[in-house]
């Protein structure tokens, strides 16, 4: 998932972005695809993907019609919008790679067309494709608050707002669960002309992937997961104590590094130090808001700090600048660095769609004791609290018996883990790979939440959907990736 735990503090609203997290089930071998051209039923016109460096990635564009209530073909439908991004060659690989998003809530046509420029080796000879899961993106969006709407409400009108969302939406949140949207996905893959397809799936777009592979096994030629939770996963119920692993790590790391070390001798102690000065008075301070440059009036407390070093620790390029961000909030007061890493980690989650799936999927599971113990000793506490009272008044859509087995598979499975992942350590994908008898776990150290980033890992999938094999990949580059240096100060690393 490309999302942190919920936190309703009103800058942290966003922080739900991340989550990106999930899994489960039962497959079958795949059969090999035979080199047959797509047969397609689904009208594609040409379109052009934005990108946030700002170049354009050309694409075919088109939608498919669905049932919002499969039981009920006659009610209210559901447009899926289908982003194609063809292959260079004449003759493409027949099985294309689909991509799936986190979240649960982010679109995937607007997620990945950034990280696609990277993939320009594997789409020179295969399709790949994006499908925006119903309630995101074009496919009949659920939001309940706005982007910016939670910076002007209390947490109170926050919880308030997410629980009464229901009412609001065009739209019954009890069809917008993960099964069913795998049904949709296979309705595009037929619809496009596709025996079979590739899988890659990041955080809750791992939960998508294994549940489409449980669903339907022989259309699964390969799938990929990064950052990966095991089938029992609950969502927050670990935030806890995952983080504050991944938080221990941060520290320890910064400690063993010389220029670090030398520059915030005392960053663990700083962090304990600034938490409990808020917990005495805290903050009130007015900053120029990240986003829209517009005065921003904040309160800031200890619990919004801990959400937002959660949130930074997601990704290692913020985590570089964590200790000076941390050391100027102790030192000066000066919290704009803090809050506006958080900020930077918006990635357009669609949060009607986040509590349509979790409040089915997850929060009937939530034990309150489980939740309680597992997060004694950690600096951002029980995660859950928030979370089941918002799910409290949401209608709750129908979850299989199988939905949380194990997926029981022998297609070729390549699961990528960050060595300080805050919401998905590798401990989750371990426990998930046990049923995946033909898989291989690459663990990237001190990396963060999802890790289809580099050359490294771009060639790995290169070859892996080449081979569709697990045998003979060259991993040793693996080792060799590491997250940026430091900022010592606010000119950057020390050379």
């Amino acid at each position: 998932m490309r999302m942190p735990p919920f936190q309703p503090d009103k800058t942290m609203r966003r922080s739900l972005t991340l989550l990106f997290v999930i899994c489960i089930f039962t497959g079958a071998c795949a059969p090999k695809n035979a080199a047959l051209p797509a047969v397609r039923s689904l009208e594609l016109a040409d379109c052009v993907l934005p990108t946030a460096s700002g170049q354009q990635l050309d694409a075919r564009c088109g939608t498919l019609v669905v049932p919002e209530d499969r039981a009920n073909a006659a009610g209210r439908q559901v447009s899926l919008n289908i982003a194609l991004v063809p292959a260079i060659k004449r003759k493409p690989a027949p099985d294309p790679l689909f991509m799936l998003a986190g979240g649960p809530g982010q679109s995937a046509v607007e997620a990945f067309p950034d990280m696609l420029l990277m993939l320009s080796s594997i789409h020179e000879g295969r399709d790949i494709v994006l499908v925006d899961q119903r309630g995101t993106g074009k496919s009949n969006p659920l939001r309940c608050l706005k982007p910016v709407e939670a910076d002007s409400l209390s947490d109170a009108q926050v919880i308030e707002r997410l629980q009464t969302c229901p009412a609001r939406l065009q739209a019954d949140p009890r069809f917008y669960t993960t099964e069913i949207a795998m049904q949709d996905l296979d309705a595009v893959r037929a619809a496009l002309g596709y025996d079979t397809i590739n899988l890659y799936g990041a955080s809750y777009g791992t939960r998508a992937a294994l549940t489409y592979l449980r669903m339907f096994p022989t259309r699964v030629r390969t799938i990929t997961l990064d950052a990966v939770v095991d089938p029992a996963f609950v969502m927050f119920v670990d935030a806890a104590s995952d983080g504050q692993k991944a938080l221990e790590l941060f520290f320890a790391r910064c400690a063993a590094d010389k220029a670090c070390q030398a520059a915030f001798p005392e960053l663990k102690n700083e962090f304990g130090e600034l938490l409990k000065g808020l917990d005495a008075a805290p903050a009130r301070i007015t900053i120029p808001h990240p986003l829209t440059n517009q005065p921003l009036e904040l309160t800031v407390t200890r619990r919004m700090i801990t959400s937002m070093v959660f949130t930074t620790l997601y990704s290692p390029d913020l985590v570089s600048t964590l200790p000076l961000a941390i050391h100027v909030a102790y030192a000066d007061g000066n919290f704009a660095p803090l809050i506006s890493q958080a900020y930077m980690l918006d990635a357009g989650l669609y949060d009607g769609m986040f509590y349509a799936v979790t409040c089915s999927e997850d929060a009937p599971l939530i034990s309150a004791t489980e939740a309680e113990s597992l997060s004694k000793g950690s600096l951002f506490g029980n995660r859950t609290l928030d979370f089941a009272e918002i799910c409290s008044k949401w209608p709750k859509g129908s979850v299989s018996a199988a939905f949380r087995t194990p997926v029981v598979s022998n297609v070729p499975a390549m699961i990528l883990s960050g060595g300080a992942d805050p919401i998905t350590p590798p401990w989750h994908a371990e426990k998930a790979a046990v049923s995946l008898s033909n898989a291989v776990q690459l663990v990237f150290k001190d990396m963060g939440h999802g890790n289809l980033n580099s050359r490294c890992t771009t060639n790995l999938l290169k070859t892996f959907l080449d081979s569709a094999s697990t045998s003979g990949l060259e991993t040793s580059c693996v080792t060799g990736i590491q997250p940026p240096p430091f900022f010592i100060d606010f000119s950057g690393p020390r050379p």
